[in-house]
């Protein structure tokens, strides 16, 4: 056989085995689960989340350059009841506040029991502020101007001494840490980490993306000392009790505002 003849039939057997092993490599790469996904479009990232199968929720990819986009995306209900637990700290001192919330028709209702002092009554409304205090006759009544800053959530949020996420859409990009996807307490939620601008201090936030609220926080001081820490109960979404809108003399802010 001429030398020519040999190499042709070389050749010829270098490009079956490449195409063979092509083949092989495909059929065993494509059948893994590939866990690198780029992230949805964020305008439909909380439908994407809640419709899914936890195998793919963990596809999601929630990294600190993304944290913001997917933030916004989210939605809190317009109806729910929930409880929340405030722990501050400051020195030696420390107290705990049992907050229940209940949230209607832009209305929410606050019932505050702190570690120390009385009971303390709040309802936040479009058009006003009540506060009372157990055993008080009437509540004192604020003015709109007092009530409504544009900020949106922040101030029913202060009122419940949460810590507001959608103030990571404000945060400078370096002041945020890190950011993830995990399943936290049984929910699957975004959580962020973040500094404080003002004090320098670390945040964390947890939001489970079915709720589009923070379910719960923790904030530490340069030293590492923790200083606030918040936790959520069940919430349920959809249903009130409408007695936590009623006002001292029995007139409710529910019925007020719907005219």
């Amino acid at each position: 056989m001429s030398t020519k003849r040999m190499l042709g039939i070389t050749a010829l057997c270098v490009v079956s085995i490449a195409a063979a092993l092509s083949v092989m490599l495909y059929f065993t790469f494509s059948g893994h689960d590939d866990r690198t996904v780029q992230l949805p479009d964020i305008s439909h990232t909380q439908e994407t989340l809640l419709n899914s199968e936890p195998d793919v929720l963990n596809r999601v990819e929630v990294t600190k350059d993304t944290l913001q986009a997917v933030v916004s995306s989210l939605s809190r209900p317009e109806i729910y009841s929930r409880s929340i637990e405030v722990e501050m700290f400051w020195g030696g001192g420390h107290a705990v506040y049992s907050i229940s919330v209940s949230v209607m028709d832009d209305i929410t209702a606050l019932r505050i029991l702190p570690s120390v002092g009385a009971e303390k009554r709040v309802i936040i409304s479009p058009e006003n502020l009540y506060i009372w205090y157990s055993g008080d006759r009437a509540p004192y009544i604020s003015a709109p101007s007092r009530v409504n800053n544009g900020s949106g959530f922040r101030d029913t949020d202060e009122w419940q001494m949460l810590v507001s996420y959608e103030d990571i859409l404000q945060l400078d990009k370096s002041d945020i840490l890190g950011a993830g996807y995990i399943e936290y307490e049984g929910e699957y939620c975004i959580y962020g980490d973040c500094r404080t601008p003002q004090l320098g201090y670390s945040r964390r936030y947890y939001i489970p993306v079915s709720l589009g609220l923070v379910s719960c926080a923790e904030e530490y001081d340069e030293s590492g000392s923790i200083v606030y820490s918040m936790t959520a109960g069940e919430c349920a979404i959809g249903t009130v009790d409408e007695s936590a809108f009623l006002l001292p003399d029995g007139a409710s802010v529910l019925e007020a505002a719907l005219g």
